[in-house]
């Protein structure tokens, strides 16, 4: 399993009807690509790191999956004429969780 995180925030410039529309945007991707699961959407509510205002997450069974979604022009056009001219900062991470440790408490 591959899980893909984003992290992100918005312009200043950005208005309210614009991030609920992108916000909107992003709650459709599953829609879009059959093999996303668990998508996630939400707002940054930690108190100790406001760096980024938004995440989302996802994930995918196998890599092939990500890359796919990662390399569909649907994906590349709404990143380049919507998330992009909205959003300040970004970071983007995909990785594969390790097993749990047993015995440790």
């Amino acid at each position: 399993m591959i899980r893909h995180l984003v992290v992100f925030s918005f312009k200043d410039s950005a208005t309210p009807a614009e991030r609920e529309q992108l916000l909107a945007e992003l709650a459709e991707l599953p829609s879009h690509y059959p093999a996303m699961q668990r998508f996630a959407l939400g707002e940054n509510r930690s108190r100790r790191d406001d760096t980024y205002s938004h995440a989302f997450s996802i994930e995918f069974e196998r890599e092939e999956e990500l890359l796919a979604y990662l390399d569909s022009e649907r994906h590349e056009t709404f990143v380049a004429t919507r998330f992009r001219p909205l959003v300040s900062r970004r970071a983007i991470v995909s990785f594969e969780p390790a097993p749990p440790q047993s015995g440790h408490s």
